[in-house]
């Protein structure tokens, strides 16, 4: 029987981290939006997000 059973990670990263915030309706119509345009999911849109500000930050 294997050890671990069940969907790999994707990208290799397993997602150990839970996080809970607060946003108004209207961010989350935006985060929505996104998401659908760009056929991700509301977390990939965050992540992407801070990849974003974190490389304008870094040059």
């Amino acid at each position: 029987m294997s050890p671990r059973t069940g969907r790999p990670p994707k990208m290799g990263k397993s997602k150990n981290i839970s996080l809970q915030l607060r946003i108004t309706e209207d961010t989350s119509n935006k985060l929505c939006e996104l998401a659908d345009y760009m056929n991700l999911s509301r977390t990939e849109v965050i992540e992407k997000g801070i990849d974003l500000l974190y490389e304008q930050v870094n040059k």
